[in-house]
């Protein structure tokens, strides 16, 4: 998965606040809500306790022990039986089949009422009160805490889009700035200038931080000059020192192919030089760029290598695609990069190096037949080795310059397959011809 993807995956930090402040405010308002209800219930019982005395007590006052007593109101319903009375059918319908005592809630008639019989020492009393009002101004007061509910819920929500904005727009301004940084190529420093003192401790960091990386680049490209600089003098004498005992004509066969190896060798770090310095020239200015056959320039390569050494023909077979390859690139750079690669491959294997070229991608693979040198030439190999890893340093400066990707893989096999893919850098009127 690409970075890109991974980026889009993971939450910001918007949404985080927003559902952290809708939550948060959502079950506050159900807290209080419930916290309401709660209430309203507590009340409704207080106020049917406090009715329930009210009405006993008015009854035991205005009314005597001794007879059957019958009340009937709107919304109440009393009977009083004495202790020795026995005339249930007295008894309005509503109370009959109940034990005694009794307290609770009972349907009748479509109606809800409440019911509540104790038995006293003079007799029994039955109250019954209709609460089908009180019942309708429940429903209505929960009908209106619901609607007030979903309302807040709403404002809620609409808040937490607003606290989430609000709080997430610095960090997406830095977030812009320091894209605009990395977009442009250059160091320019953020601004220090946010209206929160984290964000401008931030940027001084990132300044800071950007400063030192310039510094350390300014280094290694320095470094990187005046080493090829120092280098090419001891090569020329490499070189120069070689072609002298070559022209005697005084070594055995075995030496020979030891100084062919150290002036391949040479040969190889002078390259290498050169690409490091004309590198380092370029620097970040922009590398002229023209649309360039691919298979030219692979040719041009490959004829340059058979010249220095007939017997690699053997050895190195090109893969052509079915349709000329062109791409938008710099000639010289990219004849660097394809020498290394090359050079690279042959210089480590002992069998065959395979060259793969499509529209968007070129692949070096060997055969993965590591070579067997004499006790007498394992410093020469190891200096190879050490050549190799700059050849494929180079490789890696060069596709950064050129926006290309560059892998180094190994097969189960073992076979190394070093591949450059150039697909991104395509556009309208390149590729296949």
């Amino acid at each position: 998965m690409s970075e890109t993807a991974s980026l889009y995956k993971s939450r910001s930090i918007s949404s985080r606040i927003k559902r952290a402040f809708f939550w948060t405010y959502s079950l506050s308002v159900l807290l209080v809500l419930l916290a309401a209800w709660v209430a309203l219930e507590d009340l409704e019982a207080t106020t049917m306790e406090m009715d329930k005395q009210a009405e006993f007590e008015h009854f035991l006052n205005r009314h005597e022990t001794e007879k059957i007593v019958n009340v009937q109101s709107a919304t109440l319903t009393l009977t009083y039986l004495p202790a020795n009375s026995s005339a249930e059918e007295n008894l309005p319908i509503i109370f009959r089949g109940l034990p005694v005592p009794f307290e609770g809630e009972v349907d009748f008639l479509d109606r809800e009422y409440l019911v509540i019989i104790n038995q006293i020492p003079q007799g029994t009393y039955y109250f019954a009160k209709d609460l089908s009002l009180f019942t309708q101004r429940e429903h209505l007061m929960m009908s209106a805490l619901l609607a007030l509910a979903v309302v807040v819920l709403l404002l809620g929500y609409g808040l937490s889009l607003f606290v989430s904005r609000m709080f997430s727009r610095p960090i997406q301004l830095l977030s812009r700035d320091i894209l605009r940084i990395s977009g442009s190529g250059e160091t320019t420093p953020l601004p220090v200038n946010y209206k929160d003192a984290e964000l401008n401790q931030i940027s001084t960091s990132f300044n800071q931080y950007l400063a030192e990386i310039e510094q350390l680049i300014k280094r290694e490209r320095s470094l990187i000059a005046m080493a090829s600089h120092e280098l090419r003098t001891p090569i020329a004498v490499i070189l120069g020192a070689t072609e002298v005992i070559e022209r005697r004509q005084q070594l055995a066969a075995n030496d020979q192919k030891t100084l062919q190896r150290i002036i391949a060798s040479a040969q190889t770090m002078s390259a290498n030089v050169q690409a490091l310095l004309a590198l380092v020239r370029r620097g970040r200015a922009e590398t002229s760029t023209e649309t360039c056959p691919m298979q030219a320039i692979i040719a041009d390569v490959m004829a340059e290598i058979f010249e220095l050494d007939p017997g690699l023909q053997q050895r190195l077979e090109f893969l052509p695609p079915p349709a000329e390859v062109l791409i938008p690139t710099n000639r010289t750079t990219t004849r660097m990069l394809l020498q290394n690669l090359i050079n690279n491959a042959l210089n480590h294997n002992a069998g065959k190096v395979t060259i793969e070229l499509t529209t968007g991608y070129l692949a070096v693979r060997d055969e993965a037949k590591s070579t067997a040198p004499t006790p007498q030439e394992e410093g020469l190999a190891r200096d190879s080795h050490d050549n190799t890893g700059l050849g494929l340093y180079i490789v890696t400066l060069i596709c950064e310059q050129l926006h290309w990707k560059f892998s180094l893989t190994t097969s189960p096999n073992q076979q190394t397959i070093a591949r450059v893919d150039f697909s991104q850098s395509l556009g309208p009127g390149t590729g296949r011809q």
